[in-house]
């Protein structure tokens, strides 16, 4: 799974899109604002919105310039931003793990039974406290998937910098596509007759079926 939904992300990002960071972008509203010489060309078509965004002004105050604050001291990776290999990745084994295991199970009672319960970071993050939730009874596998999914991708690359919010959903969207292509192609590999159906993270269905 993994490596099938990389090889896909990759083709997307080479052959496909080639869609700058948002470090790239960064230093084009640099450029703009500054006036830069030599001065791109695509510096000069960027939309009024960004120039006119209020977190501009912020950013040079602490700062001193334009360019987007990078989690990573070395820079954003070389490659292209879209889609995110981490989302890719995260969506297909979350789409493996979909098809073994029922995602309409409630994670509760589940744990429950082997003596542990619902668990959140503490305030200061050093240990694991009950979750006192009003919703702590209906989580399911399903949900604390789709969670684990844009923890994944949207924590490496958002918190980071490295990535654009679309970027991330929608490599989220590639890997689950991908797994399912992997999944129906295994299903014929099977002697025994099944159908199983999951529950995608837009929220309709997909049966994987050698029958």
């Amino acid at each position: 799974m993994s490596t099938r939904a990389l090889k896909a992300a990759w083709f997307h990002k080479w052959i496909v899109n080639l869609r700058p960071r948002p470090e790239e972008y960064g230093a084009l509203v640099q450029a703009n604002l500054t006036r830069s010489q030599p001065f791109p060309q695509a510096a000069g078509a960027l939309n009024s919105d960004v120039l006119n965004s209020a977190v501009l002004p912020l950013m040079f105050s602490q700062y001193g310039t334009y360019l987007l604050p990078q989690a990573f001291p070395e820079g954003a990776p070389t490659h292209p931003c879209y889609p995110t290999g981490h989302g890719s990745v995260g969506g297909a084994c979350i789409a493996a793990l979909k098809f073994f295991f029922d995602g309409s199970q409630r994670i509760r009672p589940l744990l429950q039974s082997v003596g542990s319960d619902v668990y959140v970071p503490s305030e200061d993050g050093l240990s694991l406290v009950p979750y006192t939730g009003g919703d702590r009874d209906s989580l399911t596998i399903d949900g604390e998937l789709a969670k684990l999914g844009f923890n994944i991708s949207i924590g490496h690359g958002i918190r980071a910098g490295i990535h654009f919010r679309s970027s991330s959903l929608q490599s989220l969207l590639l890997g689950e596509a991908v797994a399912l292509t992997v999944l129906q192609d295994r299903a014929r590999s099977y002697n025994e007759p099944f159908t199983v159906s999951i529950t995608k993270f837009d929220g309709t269905g997909a049966t994987i079926s050698n029958q």
